[in-house]
């Protein structure tokens, strides 16, 4: 068996500097991977780009870290909650409480990257005098017999060398407390004893010393056969904590025996590592050891090699075997390498070994882990070897610092530093902000991370809030608009929602919120009357912008040109027009004055046809409406509105009939009034929300209110949500450059999932096969009577702010009367009243 101390190098800490007891002195950072999931083959090659310049810079022996570890639920709500104060909002504070078990038994987990780079090395004396020190006693010496020259020259060595790889990583300086939770983390892995993740800030101490427990690493589990075998006969270490031995963990090293022969294609083909996600009930993590050679080097060692293989033909040229032809071969292939250095003179060649660690609670849990990945990584031509024999000496690779063990050179690969970039090892498929309510899990990462969509942080932060959604009928669109509507609502925003169902889904979910108010255009309780809803300034502009359309004119030509000219200040306060029945009235007088043209006869007689079809417009005795409600339903189900192909086709829309006129601007007016209300500075967030989107995206008004939310939303803490089955046709000019947070749920239909595809930014010509999963692998209706199951409802893509394009699945509220409350429908819950 085999002991921490002769395994765990470090001697010393100092904040992110590990002094080992070899001497050697490395800096440690968290690594930012980059985004990757489903985005496009060029910013792919962005990404691989970035490695091509970490690889080429880091110093000898440098380690790369990918752990898996659970997240902590309490830090999953911390996030939930920034930004929001739980005495103000006690509905959200419900929600997060809610959500406590909810997240727990999701047992989400997450992937921790971090760089470990040799800066130097310690002076002889002074590192030896604390090697004795630490030997003799239990626990790690704090550094402070370093002088703060010497740390600052180690530091400067650490920034340069950081400088030279760039900041697309965003290396992060680990604190010390790191080294021993990742040693407990190694020591547990998999097991019930496996710490959480420090994800957040604080979570580790600052400390400058560390303890690092003792454990035994029984190599083949001998402890556990009663036949003593050999170690090396079975690859797992079985590591055993003396104050933990009820709680083992069995752990089984692997590591590329080859590659293809042909090479890896990238994208798709060499992203090697992307395979170690999803497996459950085990934690995999994953280790690489770097050494690079320029290419004059390489050059250099080339030429030599390629004088022994001219020798070695030589001496067998009257050899009759298959010797000679491996000798053309490998010839050929050298060649052929020696030109690719020749002709990229900034390439490098890079020498490196891969261990990808796997723990269970159990040997038979681990070895199926281990079977599983063997066989994942056939597709990708690789195969993988767990050397017998060789397990503690891969285990202690992982360990930052540690010295270089005969199996690290044993299992190590050369390639050039291109082809090394591919396989682009810190890169992620999170998708979603870093704080804000939990709405999902991302199904993509295969570790279930909640998605958190921060719509109301995005504002504070100077970030566009507002979203789109798109799917078929019964995807769950209305579902994912009603569920960010009550979490807006419950962290104490408003909203305004436009319900267009004939049962009243939304009338039906307000019914749930404490001060809601229900309106229903064709039998109105407010006006929508613009000239007493809007200030005096504009009062005229915004009537014009409606009555115009709606009367069929032109603003610079007859009876036009006569109601541009009335509803100026001027013509305002000279006919005292305070509302549109008065203004109205004022055109019938002025129709009957000789001295006026026959303009206002014709705007009198326009305007006749709908003063008494409308009272929402003209019935001055209806108070205004007021948006300073928590929630806002307003009902359009009696209002006849045109098709998105009526709108945007001339010859259609110049026909379109009175009544689909007065639905469009009614329709209008309700978003212009959400614009006024919500686009001002009154401290409260505000949410519009259209699931008729080409009601606001196809028009002139429409799309001046899509335009001004998704501009100017972030300035005064607003959003517009916006629902379509079409995103090709409805998801136009702001709706499509401004919108940054997309969500594609099931479409069936060929066409349209192409267009969800291509809106959500997927190149299908890179990946077609995408195409398939989004038509028949999200929230499949495979049920009884052709039903989502209901652990698959809620499936969907998401693109976010940031671009990262992945999936996931909604969960919806946490609180059960808020899922009922969303989840069901009228209709339904009416036919359950009737049995009853």
């Amino acid at each position: 068996m085999a002991f921490d101390r002769d395994l765990q190098p470090t001697a010393a800490i100092r904040g992110n500097l590990q002094f080992t007891h070899s001497g050697l002195v490395t800096a440690n950072y968290f690594i930012s991977p980059l985004g990757y999931g489903l985005r496009k083959a060029s910013d792919k090659y962005d990404v691989k780009m970035a490695h091509h310049a970490l690889i080429n810079h880091l110093p000898n022996g440098s380690l790369l870290l990918g752990i898996q570890a659970r997240l902590n639920t309490l830090d999953v709500l911390s996030k939930m909650v920034e930004g929001v104060d739980l005495d103000e909002c006690e509905d959200y504070a419900d929600e997060v409480v809610s959500s406590f078990e909810r997240v727990r038994s999701i047992v989400p987990q997450t992937r921790i990257y971090l760089l470990s780079i040799p800066v130097g090395a310690a002076s002889a004396t002074g590192m030896s005098t604390l090697s004795r020190v630490w030997r003799g006693s239990t626990t790690t010496i704090d550094a402070t017999a370093l002088s703060r020259a010497e740390l600052d020259a180690y530091q400067d060595k650490a920034d340069e060398i950081l400088s030279r790889i760039g900041g697309d990583f965003e290396p992060t300086p680990v604190p010390a407390a790191l080294f021993q939770w990742l040693w407990e983390h190694y020591l547990s892995r998999g097991a019930a004893g496996d710490p959480i993740a420090p994800t957040r800030a604080g979570t580790l101490d600052d400390a400058t010393a560390a303890v690092f427990r003792s454990a035994a690493l029984d190599e083949g589990a001998q402890a556990d056969s009663n036949h003593r075998l050999r170690p090396s006969f079975v690859p797992v270490v079985k590591v055993v904590q003396p104050d933990f031995e009820f709680m083992p963990s069995y752990q089984s090293m692997l590591t590329p025996h080859s590659f293809p022969y042909a090479g890896m294609t990238f994208p798709g083909g060499s992203e090697f590592l992307n395979v170690l996600e999803g497996l459950g009930n085990v934690t995999v993590d994953w280790g690489i050891r770097v050494s690079t050679r320029s290419a004059d080097q390489v050059l250099k060692h080339n030429e030599t090699s390629l004088r022994r293989l001219g020798e070695q033909m030589d001496q067998r040229d009257q050899e009759v075997s298959f010797a000679q032809n491996t000798l053309m071969s490998k010839a050929q292939m050298l060649g052929e390498y020696n030109q690719h250095f020749e002709v990229n003179g900034a390439e490098s060649e890079v020498s490196f070994t891969t261990v990808i660690a796997v723990g269970g609670a159990s040997r038979d849990v681990t070895m199926d882990a281990v079977n599983t990945l063997k066989r994942r990584y056939k597709r990708f031509q690789i195969d993988l070897t767990a050397p017998v024999g060789a397990q503690v000496d891969l285990w202690s690779m992982l360990i930052p610092g540690s010295q270089s063990r005969r199996a690290f050179d044993d299992y190590a690969h050369i390639v050039p530093s291109d082809m090394w970039a591919g396989f682009v090892p810190f890169i992620t498929s999170q998708i979603g902000d870093d704080s804000g309510p939990v709405i999902g899990v991302n199904l993509m990462s295969g570790n279930f991370e909640p998605i958190h969509f921060g719509i109301m942080e995005a504002a504070l932060h100077d970030l566009s809030a507002s979203f789109a959604v798109t799917g078929e009928l019964g995807s769950g669109k209305s579902y994912f608009l009603k569920l960010i509507a009550v979490l807006v609502h419950d962290m104490g925003g408003q909203f305004l929602a436009i319900d267009r169902s004939q049962v009243g889904e939304w009338e039906h979910f307000a019914t749930s919120i404490d001060d809601a108010v229900i309106i229903d255009l064709a039998n109105p309780i407010v006006s929508l009357d613009p000239l007493r809803l809007f200030d005096p300034r504009i009062a005229g502009e915004r009537t014009l912008d409606s009555l115009l359309p709606l009367l069929d004119l032109s603003p610079t030509s007859g009876a036009g040109a006569a109601a541009s000219n009335l509803l100026t200040p001027r013509g305002i306060a000279e006919h005292r027009i305070r509302s549109l029945l008065d203004m109205f009235q004022a055109v019938r007088r002025l129709a009957e004055d000789p001295q006026y043209g026959p303009e206002f006869a014709d705007l009198a007689a326009r305007m006749g046809t709908i003063v008494d079809r409308v009272p929402v417009l003209f019935d001055p005795k209806l108070p205004t409406l007021r948006l300073d409600a928590a929630a806002t339903v307003v009902r359009s189900h009696n209002l006849a509105l045109p098709s998105a192909e009526e709108l945007t086709t001339p010859h259609l829309y110049a026909r379109l009939p009175l009544t689909k006129r007065l639905g469009t601007a009614l329709y209008e007016l309700v978003g212009v009034a959400a614009r006024e209300a919500f686009l001002t500075d009154n401290g409260r967030f505000g949410l519009l929300v259209g699931d008729e989107a080409h009601h606001f995206t196809q028009t002139q008004v429409g799309s001046s209110v899509t335009s001004d939310f998704s501009r100017d939303g972030r300035k005064h803490l607003a959003a517009i949500g916006l629902a379509s089955h079409d995103p090709a046709a409805d998801f136009q000019g702001a709706a499509h450059n401004l919108i940054p947070n997309r969500f594609v749920f099931r479409q069936r239909d060929e066409t349209l999932a192409r267009n969800s595809l291509e809106w959500l930014g997927v190149d299908l010509d890179e990946a077609p096969f995408l195409l398939q999963v989004l038509r028949e692998e999200t929230s499949p209706p495979i049920g009884p009577g052709r039903q989502v199951p209901e652990e698959r409802r809620g499936e969907m893509f998401m693109r976010d702010a940031l671009n990262r394009i992945g999936r996931g699945k909604v969960l919806g509220p946490a609180r059960s009367d808020r899922a009922a409350a969303i989840t069901s429908t009228p209709g339904a819950m009416r036919a359950l009243d009737r049995r009853a």
